[in-house]
């Protein structure tokens, strides 16, 4: 609840012209979100089956301190990785502020993930322990831990631990007291999505909390302490992405605010989500474009009660304007837009509290974020050039490295020092950043470079189309091709559909942009966060 920050003075010359980092010497991120008077409340919890709970920070730190005792007589201790298995509920968030009270490292891990991929990720990270609820443990077939761990969801958490780890508790631990960390020590062990190749390890230390901070203060407009304690922030998106533990779980916590979950096992529905944001009253969300762009799609929004909904945040890929528009004025709140990684997060976005929103663009870098647009060899290009988007190393926002992988870490970073994100964009003179998409998602078409971004943002403008999204497939003549998946609003008439997207991206972008092979689909397939798969349509 102390460790926010001071950001009560943007201004549009001059955007927080004082600020600094600050960086204690010891830091433990379970500290941090346990900070608030006992009977405020922390977690508000809707369950599978629609029932609503509500914790206090007495009851979650109560349950977290039994939960680190049924861990330690586990055997688990500091330095160890646990993984943990669970849907968004009080269990899972007291597994990761136990584990880190111990001097553990989270392993959070997807509901969504196939076997195969779990079993990698488990056997990969070496963990020691893995936190499972019930139902998931029964349909599992693989190897798993020694120390597995299953949990009840229905043991009413929060007062005396955690269902199904109380017959593990055995003695308390000595002190009862987290074990003392740097900000620069292991915490979370976050494996990004595996779409071109093995998973990777993303290694964060607890400063990862610190310096996503500003971000967090800065897109839900949050500048003075006093509205901390009212906010309940929400997000669909899973808890094993980085983008919900930091956009909203742990920095929600650390500011004494109420964290709101909702319980799933499978993909997004939109009406859930809206009930849920109606009845818990949530203040602050968090959500990818694509999710926005379904509650758009099927309603649900025009009958709930969501007057308490400020500032929606979206993030995880670039939001197009059309969406934005309709969002504001359908839902009546303040849209900004953030963009970070799991390796370095909350970087660049929007505050329209601080700076007006530059129509396409993805925001200006927050504060304490030092952000250039690079060539191949990390310098600085000028403004108007695309580049690569790259970060000081001394961010504290910035992973630790990729686990096990020294290799792979280096070739994270240019020569000189700067962080590679492999990120495409570029810088107008007025500061603010363009997304232009992957630098391995870039199309190379016939010698031009042509982004899938900004392609997609123009076919989202068309009136009949309802979502896009565009990727590069092989063409023997030109390298690749630009190929379009497409879910317009009425497909009566594709054919003519297709000619009309053809011409309107040609005017507004250049013939060389526009696709020349389009799929007409009833819905985009997704990642496990939530993003627009683009490998998946067309993969064959």
């Amino acid at each position: 609840m102390t460790i926010g920050y001071d950001l009560t003075s943007p201004s549009d010359d001059e955007t927080w012209p004082s600020f600094s980092w600050d960086l204690p010497d010891r830091f433990n991120v379970a500290d941090a979100c346990l900070d608030s008077p006992s009977d405020d409340p922390a977690l508000r919890y809707v369950s599978e089956d629609g029932e609503a709970t509500a914790l206090t920070y007495g009851e979650i730190e109560s349950a977290v301190e039994s939960t680190a005792n049924a861990l330690a007589e586990g055997g688990i201790g500091r330095g160890d990785v646990v993984g943990v298995l669970l849907p968004q509920c009080p269990e899972l968030l007291v597994s990761h502020l136990a584990t880190l009270t111990l001097g553990g490292t989270v392993a959070p891990l997807s509901m969504l993930l196939g076997e195969d991929h779990l079993s990698y990720v488990l056997e990969d990270c070496g963990a020691a322990a893995l936190i499972v609820d019930e139902t998931r443990a029964s349909e599992l077939s693989i190897r798993t831990p020694e120390r597995t761990f299953v949990v009840d969801p229905d043991s009413a958490p929060g007062h005396d631990g955690l269902g199904g780890l109380d017959d593990h508790a055995g003695s308390e631990r000595e002190g009862g007291s987290s074990i003392t960390m740097t900000p620069d020590d292991p915490a979370f062990l976050l494996y990004t999505s595996g779409t071109t190749g093995a998973p990777k390890g993303v290694v964060q230390g607890h400063r990862y909390l610190i310096g996503s901070l500003p971000g967090y203060q800065c897109w839900f407009h949050l500048f003075d302490e006093q509205e901390f304690a009212s906010t309940r922030v929400w997000t669909p998106a899973e808890w094993a992405w980085a983008g919900a533990l930091f956009n909203v779980v742990y920095p929600t916590l650390a500011l004494g605010g109420t964290v709101v979950a909702q319980a799933r096992r499978s993909g997004f529905e939109p009406a859930r989500a809206i009930r849920v944001a109606d009845r818990t009253g949530v203040t602050h969300a968090f959500m990818p474009p694509t999710a926005l762009a379904k509650v758009r799609r099927t309603g649900g929004h025009e009958t709930a009660d969501l007057d308490a909904l400020s500032v929606l945040t979206c993030g995880g890929e670039p939001l197009p304007t059309d969406l934005l528009d309709w969002a504001e004025s359908a839902l009546d709140v303040v849209i900004n837009e953030a963009y970070g990684q799991t390796e370095a997060n909350a970087l660049v976005g929007n505050c329209q509290a601080a700076y007006p929103v530059e129509s396409g663009s993805m925001g200006k870098p927050y504060p304490g974020h030092e952000v250039l647009v690079v060539n191949e060899d990390g310098e600085p290009v000028p403004d108007g050039e695309i580049g690569t988007i790259a970060l000081d190393p001394s961010d504290p926002a910035l992973f630790l490295g990729y686990h096990d992988d020294p290799t792979e870490t280096d070739r994270a970073f240019f020569e000189n020092g700067l962080f590679d994100t492999g990120d495409l964009a570029v810088r107008d003179e007025d500061g603010y950043f363009h997304h232009r998409g992957r630098s391995d998602e870039l199309i190379i078409t016939s010698g031009y470079r042509v982004s899938p971004v900004e392609v997609e943002n123009a076919l989202v403008a068309h009136p009949d189309v309802s979502a896009a999204v565009v990727t590069g497939v092989p063409d023997e003549q030109r390298g690749e091709r630009v190929a379009a998946a497409i879910v317009p609003i009425d497909r009566a008439d594709g054919d003519t559909l297709h000619a009309e997207l053809v011409s309107f991206v040609k005017d507004r972008l250049g013939a060389y942009k526009a696709p020349r092979k389009i799929r007409f689909v009833d819905s985009l397939p997704e990642t496990r966060t939530g993003k627009a798969d683009r490998c998946a349509l067309f993969s064959e």
